[in-house]
């Protein structure tokens, strides 16, 4: 008969073979893995931020650089290796360079800063007296510098350190927690491609926290240079031309979507936050009525600026021939309600096409009522209202451009007439950002809806570009060529003797639409233009809030603007509005149409 081995030889022997199983597992299977923990447990890593790329202006004129600035660190391990004494000497000779009483328990490991941004003087003084300041070291690290201030704050933007709400959606994208990051603008919609790589190095310590020993030196790779769009000198101008209002004003390549300059106000000084705010700085940015807005991009009522939406889609749907005679005795009359012209004399008798040019209310409360809102929306989005313009931007608004659904289910009340004659003259519950206005009359100019951008390239350090943004159509104009070019015309004489008259530029032929923008208070001030005429190169797109008066305030920016671009940037060829202008058209109307310059008995006519 065998003998089996009792019960508490077999457990002991099983919980031996589960130790030795595991214990060669750590040391076989998982041993490297451990020592690189071992050696991790046993280091600290000190990082060194990678700078942030330079951003340029299309024509490589800084606009972002970084600046080298100085501060003060103590090393705790060195400084707390010394006697009492000695530590008391250091602090209080450090304290007499710098001007300003340092008091410090050297507890800690990692170093500390004493002092960031201290003066060139003081970091030389310190530098001097470096063999008598053990543990003591002056270091530099880069920060962001905006040489031209507030000029440009809505497209730069500002860096600042990272936020708990950001560190939950970065932190997957390796961003840590002290990391500085883009805020505003370019700065932080290319972050990742602008902030580069971090170094740093890992440093061997006991179990007293001192270093022993380099483990690991990593330099930092910088990050990629970013070309603009914007012309810095036509950036300038434009601000001026927009002084102190508060709005917006905005150039764009009517050919390509380049965005060459873009003016908001009330702006800031992106430098600011070079150091923490104080009190008194943020009370002075809020009486300055929310300056981090960039209200280029934000929702307004479009006015009269949209009534070319009304005409499009009346002229295309066959309920509105150009030629048709409306009378405007100064109001219109809807059941009940009484709704007046701006002109409150009346225009009288007048065509379609004349009431786009002196800007008839009556005209467009009449067509707007015909049109409907369902088939105003249509055009309208076709014209790239109502949607994002995807501008590589933050900030940017969606805008609405409503329908009887949208009324019913965002208000729960059905449509009435009145809302159809407030959408013909883009007022009511239409909003619209002055970007996307831009887009518009750009599609209008050169047939084609364009998707808007602010960077033309990106650079790495080995001056390869990885990223390049292309012009790019999102869709081809909603309506016929016939009807295109009438309201091209029609344009063209808002400006040569219409509402639009003081936008007029002898030597640069424009065409462009007046808005006066009713809103609680002061009603808001449009101006929208494309030149030139016969060949358009640029829209331009001025409004000011609560500015009143579209043919006077925001006409007289555009008209400083585009002195200023025939001054500095048209061609010659451009001097003197030719008797036939050459349209030159894309998208669907691929060949250059020549029409006839418009007179009274050739209004609408054209040829191929």
């Amino acid at each position: 008969m065998i003998k089996r081995p009792p019960a508490l030889t077999i457990v002991i022997g099983i919980i031996f073979a589960l130790f030795l199983g595991r214990l060669m597992q750590l040391q076989l299977v998982e041993g490297a893995k451990y020592a690189r923990m071992s050696i991790d447990n046993a280091a600290k890593t000190f990082l060194e931020p990678a700078p942030r790329g330079i951003i340029y202006d299309r024509y490589g004129k800084v606009l972002v650089e970084n600046q080298p600035i100085f501060y003060v660190q103590v090393l705790p391990h060195i400084l707390a290796a010394k006697s009492e004494s000695t530590q008391a000497r250091i602090l209080n000779e450090l304290s007499r360079l710098m001007g300003e009483k340092i008091e410090l328990k050297v507890s800690a490991n990692e170093p500390i800063i004493i002092k960031d941004n201290i003066p060139l003087e003081t970091a030389l003084k310190i530098e001097e007296k470096k063999q008598e300041l053990e543990g003591v070291v002056v270091s530099t690290r880069a920060v962001r510098r905006y040489p031209f201030g507030a000029n440009l704050s809505h497209v730069l933007g500002y860096i600042g350190e990272i936020e708990a709400r950001e560190l939950d959606k970065l932190k997957e994208d390796g961003y840590r927690l002290g990391d500085i990051l883009g805020k505003d603008g370019i700065e932080k919609y290319y972050d990742r491609e602008i902030r580069g790589v971090d170094g740093g190095k890992k440093i061997e310590v006991d179990v007293y926290g001192t270093p022993k020993r380099i483990l690991e030196d990593v330099e930092s790779v910088p990050g990629a240079d970013v070309k603009l769009t914007i012309d810095l000198e036509m950036q300038e101008a434009v601000e001026k031309a927009l002084g102190g209002r508060a709005g917006a004003a905005l150039v764009m390549d009517a050919r390509s979507g380049e965005i060459l300059a873009l003016a908001s106000h009330p702006n800031y000084d992106p430098n600011i936050f070079l150091e923490p705010l104080e009190e008194e700085t943020w009370r002075r940015l809020e009486r300055a009525g929310n300056p981090f807005m960039n209200r280029g991009l934000a929702l307004y009522p479009p006015g009269s600026t949209f009534k070319v939406v009304t005409l499009a889609a009346a002229l295309e749907e066959g309920l509105a021939k150009p030629d048709e005679i409306i009378n405007c005795p100064g109001y219109y009359q809807i059941n009940d309600r009484v709704a007046h012209c701006w002109l409150t004399s009346g225009h009288g008798k007048i065509s379609v096409m004349e009431g786009l040019i002196w800007s008839c209310d009556v005209v467009f409360f009449e067509l707007g009522r015909r049109v409907g809102p369902d088939r105003l929306a249509k055009y309208a989005r076709k014209f790239g209202l109502g949607e994002r313009t995807g501008i590589d931007l933050p900030q940017e608004k969606k805008g609405t451009i409503p329908t009887r659904d949208w009324k019913k289910n965002y208000l729960n009340e059905a449509w009435y007439e009145g809302d159809s004659i407030n959408y013909g003259i883009g007022q009511g519950f239409v909003r619209v950002t002055p970007l996307q206005m831009a887009v518009m009359y750009a599609a209008i100019a050169n047939g084609q809806v364009l998707k808007p951008f602010v960077v033309k390239e990106i650079i790495d350090r080995n001056d390869k570009i990885i990223y390049k943004n292309n012009y790019q159509s999102t869709g081809d104009m909603p309506i016929s060529l016939p009807n295109l070019l009438l309201m091209r015309k029609a344009l063209r004489e808002v400006i040569r003797r219409g509402t639009g008259v003081v936008a007029s530029v002898p030597g640069l032929p424009a065409a462009g639409k007046t808005g006066t923008a009713e809103n609680p208070g002061k009603a808001h001030a449009w101006f929208v233009c494309f030149a030139p005429y016969d060949n358009p190169e640029i829209v331009i797109v001025a409004f000011v809030e609560h500015g009143e008066h579209g043919d006077r305030v925001t006409a007289s920016i555009a008209r400083d603007i585009l002195i200023w671009y025939k001054e500095n940037r048209l061609q010659k060829s451009y001097a003197e509005e030719k008797p036939e202008g050459q349209y030159i058209l894309h998208g669907k109307y691929k060949t250059p149409y020549y029409v006839k310059r418009k007179t009274e008995e050739t209004a609408g006519e054209s040829t191929e």
